[in-house]
């Protein structure tokens, strides 16, 4: 059973002793998809989507990948509402998510990847509520949009969760973390090398 969604892509859910473990309450990050982080353009309408999809209170089918759990303890899952709707497929082919692949959990790829390029063609939610971000690097001569982040003077902070890791949000994380420059989860909103501050 549903009891919150987190965020778009994480819901906390009551096991009943299929796929999760009878009466344990346990986080689950759906497969293959990934929804704006907090504060991001268009995450507040992911996360509205997917509790209008798995409303607190709901019954879920659950079906497993090759792994099942990540190194955050969540349970890493395809998950069907009560109304027989694939949400994992749903959140893509809406544009409230991205298709993101992370081997080898990749059971229903072909169909979420057809679901995003179908989302894409149709201009559907943040494919054109969302400015792109483009993943060039700064030229020399051109002002950089926001700060770089200066690595010589590197706060005491852990490292941030690695490129190859199933995506992670901030709410998987117990404070503020080091990315510099590079931020494959998208963690740091203000260009500073530090995801997940506060505010």
């Amino acid at each position: 059973m549903v009891l919150r969604v987190i965020d778009g892509d994480t819901l906390e859910v009551h096991g009943d002793g299929g796929v999760l473990p009878r009466d344990a309450v346990v986080r689950v990050r759906l497969l293959e998809i990934d929804t704006p982080e907090r504060g991001a353009c268009f995450a507040d309408e992911a996360t509205a989507r997917t509790a209008t999809l798995l409303p607190p209170g709901s019954h879920i089918r659950a079906e497993r990948d090759v792994e099942l759990t990540d190194r955050y303890d969540r349970y890493l899952l395809y998950v069907w509402n009560e109304q027989g709707t694939f949400v994992n497929e749903s959140l893509v082919r809406s544009g409230h998510a991205e298709a993101v692949l992370y081997a080898p959990n990749d059971k229903y790829w072909p169909r979420i990847s057809d679901a995003e390029d179908a989302a894409q063609q149709a201009g559907a939610g943040l494919w054109t509520a969302c400015p792109e971000q483009p993943e060039t690097s700064i030229a020399p001569s051109d002002p950089p949009d926001s700060p770089v982040p200066d690595t010589s003077a590197r706060p005491e902070l852990p490292d941030g969760p690695p490129a190859g890791a199933p995506d992670v949000d901030c709410s998987d994380l117990s404070g503020p973390v080091w990315v510099g420059a590079d931020d494959p989860h998208r963690l740091d909103r203000d260009g500073d090398g530090i995801g997940c501050e506060a505010g």
